[in-house]
């Protein structure tokens, strides 16, 4: 099994939802870059549950404690290792569902790989409370790109039927400052209304998520098969709920003629930009300048309160199951610091690879 993405950059994560702890092993980040516990600890806490009545109520301080690779502020160019204390853990309500996999979740693939001697408690480290190791790691890199004058930018753009009407100029602030995540005081107020709906009749809902790197150097990808959009996607798809992913205009490209979907080029300012970014700033797999642009599909929580079928693995019979426990009614909110520092982990890998300014 796999815990550690490789190249340039090393990332290990380890630990699991209900265990002591949780942590990460970041690798390849050169001495002398700017570590910034207030930035990452900021990051840890847009992620962290119990932030508001639309998340799951397990309480978790979520602080990173450095242990390795820096020294006096800066890495020091060894191995920068983190470790999250998890202190809210409630394991009995999952011991009835040891023997009956819950219909959506990641148990029965435990119990096919792994049999008897999975870690099966919160979904063990299949769980997205892992994803609190890649926020970690990623807010670290953040600091970094900012530096290079990197900017990431990730928010919920639909949530069920509700969507963004007009995307205007958006900022950090006008992303966090909405509870639900969505940049827009009318589509803001409309979610959380579904939301308190979904958590009162115990249903969930999907959201897709937008990001948008601004910044990002030209040229930055490895054909064939390490182009930026593998990359990204290689690393996205290690969240759990994450279940598609689009550049650009995307599946949108399908209802298109090229006559409209093409990028034509023009001058501006000494630089070469596109008149649309139908592309989302990608061409050939390698960046050209231009935005980075994509969207992911979060699903539903598969948790909910209604009866569900499933079956018992110790008789091999039908039964039903009613899922307990503090679950999100929808993931995606507290997914998107995730999807941002996931991004910037990828940026910066492929930053390291392209040797450009590797300092």
């Amino acid at each position: 099994m796999s815990f550690t993405f490789k190249d340039a950059l090393s990332l290990s994560i380890f630990g699991s939802s209900h265990g002591s702890y949780i942590g990460f092993t970041l690798s390849g980040i050169p001495a002398g870059v700017k570590i910034n516990s207030d930035e990452i600890n900021l990051w840890m806490s847009r992620r962290a549950p119990g932030q508001s009545i639309l998340t799951t109520q397990r309480k978790e301080a979520d602080e990173v404690e450095i242990i390795s690779g820096v020294n006096d502020g800066f890495s020091d160019g060894g191995a920068i290792t983190g470790i999250i204390k998890n202190m809210d853990v409630i394991s009995k309500t999952y011991s009835e569902l040891r023997d009956r996999p819950r219909p959506g979740h990641g148990d029965i693939s435990l119990y096919y790989k792994y049999g008897r001697f999975r870690n099966f408690q919160g979904g063990g480290f299949l769980s997205g409370r892992m994803t609190a190791c890649l926020v970690g790691a990623g807010a670290i890199i953040l600091s970094a790109l900012k530096m290079r004058g990197i900017n990431i930018l990730s928010y919920i753009d639909t949530m069920g039927d509700i969507s963004i009407e007009s995307e205007k100029k958006i900022t950090e602030n006008d992303i966090y400052s909405h509870e639900t995540r969505m940049p827009d005081l009318d589509a803001n107020n409309r979610a959380s209304s579904l939301i308190m709906d979904l958590i009162k009749n115990g249903d969930s809902t999907g959201a897709s998520i937008k990001t948008i790197i601004k910044n990002c150097p030209p040229g930055l990808g490895e054909p064939f098969f390490d182009s930026f959009e593998s990359v990204i996607s290689h690393l996205m798809f290690s969240i759990p709920g994450l279940k598609g992913i689009e550049f650009g205009s995307g599946f949108g490209f399908t209802k298109l003629k090229g006559t409209d979907s093409r990028d034509e080029f023009y001058m501006e300012e000494g630089k070469i930009r596109t008149r649309e970014n139908h592309n989302g700033g990608i061409l050939g797999g390698i960046t050209n300048g231009m935005p980075i642009e994509f969207r992911v599909a979060m699903k539903p929580t598969s948790s909910i309160r209604e009866s569900q079928n499933t079956v018992n693995l110790e008789t091999m019979e039908n039964e039903q199951i009613t899922v307990k426990g503090r679950h999100d009614p929808c993931i995606a909110i507290r997914a998107v610091p995730v999807i941002t520092c996931v991004s910037a982990l990828a940026v910066y890998d492929l930053i390291l690879r392209s040797g450009i300014n590797r300092s």
